[in-house]
């Protein structure tokens, strides 16, 4: 069993951020120290929602308290996702540098939850920008979706060789794209790692919950964790994560359910 540190989003209702992501990790059997950045209600999507954002100055205390009962010593990952805010991204990068001090050898994955198609950004521009400046070049596994990986890299982004093309103008070890292109009825989930490239294929579908992204990246963190192959775990979190789009399809919110008999 490892530990990981994940940084994100907290709903009181649904499972997206680490009500998904940490969902994943833990039904791989790791341990979970939480960071949430935003405290909702639920998604914003719907008619009425309520929460706001954790100051910094508190996840600061926190993460002082952590790192003061030896609760860093022993985490062996790091995922942040939602980050609203340039002072949240700063706090994700101190957290980083704080657990490298205890395990320089502490792998970080990145979801930068920057935006999707079609909206395009959704979080504030200087939280954008500085996902993209301070934490993309230092992360060793990234988990982009199209929008996010044509964004960062200023390149288009529209089937498996663009994916591939943009994804080497990063520093990441290894890039996981998710929703890109293929035909008029399909979508591609794409790895690329070692000048390898390996592409997963799944069915497009208009009505999926939000929280998908978070699901894969928790997993892929998780079994990274595990000690897998970076090929093997994106496979393995690819399948699980098409279990979980299958189930989901047309509700309000992901089910979660395949986590609970991951094998």
């Amino acid at each position: 069993m490892a530990c990981i540190l994940a940084v994100s989003s907290f709903l009181a209702h649904g499972s997206i951020g680490l009500t998904a992501n940490a969902a994943a990790v833990q039904a791989l059997g790791h341990e979970v120290v939480r960071f949430p950045t935003v405290l909702l209600s639920n998604h914003p999507g719907y008619a009425h929602t309520a929460g706001e954002r954790i100051s910094c100055a508190l996840l600061m205390k926190m993460l002082d308290a952590i790192e003061a009962n030896g609760w860093l010593d022993g985490v062996s990952a790091i995922l942040t996702g939602y980050l609203p805010s340039a002072a949240h991204v700063a706090f994700a990068h101190e957290a980083l540098e704080r657990v490298r001090r205890h395990s320089p050898a502490a792998l970080y994955v990145c979801d930068p939850i920057i935006g999707d198609d079609p909206k395009g950004i959704y979080i504030d521009q200087l939280a954008a920008e500085a996902i993209r400046d301070r934490l993309v070049p230092i992360a060793d596994v990234l988990t982009p979706n199209r929008f996010e990986l044509s964004w960062l890299t200023g390149r288009t982004v529209d089937d498996a060789a663009s994916t591939e093309s943009a994804a080497t103008h990063l520093a990441c070890r290894a890039v996981a794209a998710t929703s890109i292109p293929h035909g008029a009825n399909e979508i591609l989930n794409v790895l690329i790692a070692g000048g390898v490239r390996r592409t997963l294929a799944s069915s497009r579908r208009d009505r999926v919950p939000h929280g998908t992204g978070d699901v894969f990246c928790g997993l892929l963190t998780g079994l990274l964790a595990a000690g897998l192959s970076m090929p093997d775990a994106f496979v393995k979190a690819d399948r699980v994560l098409q279990e979980v789009v299958s189930l989901s399809f047309e509700r309000e919110d992901i089910d979660l359910a395949p986590l609970m008999h991951i094998a």
